[in-house]
């Protein structure tokens, strides 16, 4: 078989397909807005207090209430995302300057229990008791009483985001409050401005986009590359045959291994192009030339789990097993027992395909092998050779098409950047020694080249103007870029 680009089914559509992505907003005192208000100090504001509380206690025998406001800036949210889940963490202040028991959460009097509403009106951050905005019960979420004092609270907050984008004009952020202001009750959390970075508070967003395109390849047998290997015929290759199975069999007697390949050709994905998700379809073989039972899988003996890893080495479309190339087992996927005996099979292959994209010196494929291959076990899939061309292999991706530069990922090279959203200044911690840093607007022109030569340094932003850019780091032989917000 050939290998080119002349498939037997090959498609850029745009398509109603979505990918699922997460956000994460935990923003320091410079980029959060976040505050406490009281009412002893009901004219006064508090906007730079690392306390994130919801209290009734009494200050020198004084009664006082407390209530906390947050607005995260959802801005990095694209406009079409459609919100899956989302998840507010507020954590515990373990160091509390209003010495409520050394931070901790108290009911003494009863229940602490409290409400998280939406906000329905504009509030500046050193917002007063006596001024502070309108709120809304609709799908306010309430948070029980603490277990234990130094409790960090995970609240589920998806209907309250939801109602925030539907609703943007009336939606500035959450409001907590106990449901019973008698005190002696408090919930303790740390706001944006505490101290410990780890402690600020955090969303984290779950959302899909529509694919603008998608690509989808099911080449046949002069245009795929795929074929299986066994030890018994050992220096033999099997490029044109029907079968791609992951197998451990007798014949006659004899023991067997099987380990199917397969590399698809990605040139037609365009350069620079955001894979947000990638599916490889394999069908059985219901007329098995192997024999297995009239082409069913089978775990007689065990489990037939298999394992797609991807091909770190060069092959030839007649490999044999003897010359197999090399694997690695980094984000390598499994696929499950069958539940029938005729099972297709689907299977998330998006990190394999950026690593793909990425490690394109290192990137020849995937091999399907048996997790455990002691016979009796087989998967037994139909391979580009098949005579029913709707059994072929099929690999479809979700892309997005760059715009002036895109998004990339690496599993060797790592770094944060944050606060983002950001403003003056950005702060860039990398896992490898980043060698220089460029930062790029979304039509791909340069603002910003500069030497690092460090793990750890920051980049300043003034004179920027608010957007959306891409920070890119090179650290040897590895290029990476992350989108960066960058507000007012």
């Amino acid at each position: 078989m050939k290998n080119f680009l002349n498939l037997f089914l090959f498609a850029l559509l745009p398509v109603s397909l979505a990918a699922q992505s997460t956000l994460v907003l935990q923003p320091d005192s410079a980029n959060g807005k976040d505050g406490y208000m009281d009412d002893i100090n009901a004219s006064t504001g508090q906007a730079s207090s690392p306390e994130f509380n919801a209290a009734a206690w009494t200050i020198s025998g004084t009664p006082v209430s407390e209530r906390a406001l947050i607005d995260f800036n959802l801005s990095a949210l694209p406009a079409n995302a459609t919100v899956l889940s989302a998840q507010l963490t507020l954590y515990n202040n373990p160091n509390s300057s209003n010495g409520f028991q050394n931070g901790e959460h108290s009911h003494i009097s009863g229940s602490n229990a409290s409400l998280l509403q939406r906000i329905t009106s504009p509030w500046p951050e050193n917002v007063s008791w006596n001024a502070q905005p309108s709120t809304t019960t609709q799908n306010e979420v309430p948070l029980m009483q603490d277990i234990t004092p130094h409790e960090d609270y995970i609240v589920n907050v998806t209907q309250l985001i939801i109602d925030q984008l539907n609703n943007p004009g009336s939606s500035f952020g959450f409001m907590l409050k106990l449901q019973t202001e008698s005190y002696y009750r408090i919930l303790v959390f740390a706001s944006s401005d505490h101290p410990n970075a780890a402690l600020w508070p955090k969303l984290e967003i779950t959302y899909t986009t529509p694919c603008t395109s998608t690509l989808v390849l099911q080449p046949d047998s002069a245009d795929g590359k795929d074929g299986y290997i066994d030890d018994i015929n050992a220096s033999i290759g099997q490029a044109s045959s029907p079968e791609l199975n992951s197998a451990a069999w007798t014949i006659m007697g004899a023991p067997v291994l099987e380990r199917g390949l397969i590399d698809f050709n990605l040139s037609a994905l365009p350069p620079g192009s955001t894979v947000q998700s990638a599916s490889l379809t394999l069908y059985n073989n219901p007329n098995s030339t192997n024999g297995f039972q009239n082409g069913e899988h089978s775990h007689t003996s065990g489990s037939n789990a298999a394992l797609l890893q991807r091909i770190v080495s060069p092959w030839a479309e007649n490999v044999s097993w003897n010359n197999q190339p090399s694997t690695t087992t980094q984000n390598e996927v499994l696929l499950p027992q069958d539940t029938t005996p005729h099972e297709d099979y689907e299977i998330d292959v998006t990190q394999l395909i950026n690593d793909q994209i990425n490690n394109p010196g290192s990137s020849f494929g995937f091999m399907l092998k048996l997790q455990t291959e002691l016979f009796y076990r087989i998967l037994v899939f139909a391979s580009s050779d098949h005579p029913n061309p709707a059994l072929w292999p099929r690999l479809e991706i979700c892309y997005t098409a760059p715009s002036g530069l895109a998004e990339f990922s690496s599993n060797s090279f790592d770094f944060t950047a944050y606060p983002n959203p950001a403003q003056d200044k950005l702060f860039v911690s990398s896992n490898n020694i980043a060698e220089e840093y460029s930062l790029y607007d979304v039509q791909g022109r340069e603002i910003i080249k500069s030497f690092a030569g460090s793990t750890k340094f920051a980049i300043n932003l003034k004179g920027i103007s608010y957007g959306v850019y891409f920070l890119r780091l090179k650290s040897g032989g590895s290029l990476l870029t992350k989108k960066i917000v960058i507000n007012q």
